[in-house]
C-alpha cells in the first residue's frame, strides 16, 4: 500500500479531486492509510462523506480503515448522516473482510458493535439504520 498522498487536508477541494481521480482508476485500496486519515481528521464533513462513499469500493480492506469507519459509526457525537453512511460503507465492506487478509478487524467485531449500537439509547432513525444493516449482513 502506498503512503498518505492527500497533502494537506484543508485543500479539500484538491483532495475531492484527487479522490475521485483514485476511484475512477480503481486505486483506492492503494491509498488506505492516506483514506483513514481523512476520516480521523473529521475537520471537512465533504472529505469525510466522499472517503466513506468511495471506500464502499475498497476491494481488500486494511484494518486501519475499517476502524476508522467503525470509529465514525460510534461516535455519539458526530452527525448522524456521517454515522449512517459509515454503517452502509461497513455492510459494503463486510463480505471482503476475511480472516485470509490478516484481518484483525473482523465481521464478528462489526457484528457486535452494531449491536452494541441496538442495546444502547440512541435517535430511532439511526437505530433503524443498524437493525436494517445487520439484518442484512446476516442473511434475514
Amino acid at each position: 500500500m502506498n503512503s498518505d498522498i492527500f497533502g494537506n487536508l484543508r485543500e479539500w477541494g484538491q483532495v475531492l479531486e484527487l479522490l475521485e481521480s483514485l476511484k475512477k482508476s480503481e486505486k483506492l485500496d492503494e491509498h488506505q492509510s492516506g483514506l483513514a486519515r481523512i476520516l480521523r481528521y473529521g475537520e471537512n464533513w465533504r472529505l469525510l462523506e466522499a472517503v466513506l462513499e468511495y471506500g464502499k469500493e475498497i476491494n481488500q480492506p486494511t484494518d486501519e480503515f475499517l476502524q476508522e469507519v467503525n470509529n465514525i459509526m460510534n461516535d455519539q457525537n458526530l452527525y448522524l448522516d456521517a454515522r449512517m453512511l459509515a454503517v452502509n460503507t461497513l455492510v459494503c465492506l463486510f463480505p471482503r473482510i476475511n480472516r485470509k487478509n490478516n484481518h484483525k478487524f473482523s465481521q464478528t467485531l462489526v457484528v457486535r458493535k452494531m449491536r452494541n449500537i441496538l442495546n444502547s439509547p440512541g435517535p430511532p432513525i439511526f437505530h433503524e439504520v443498524v437493525k436494517k444493516s445487520l439484518n442484512s449482513i446476516m442473511g434475514k
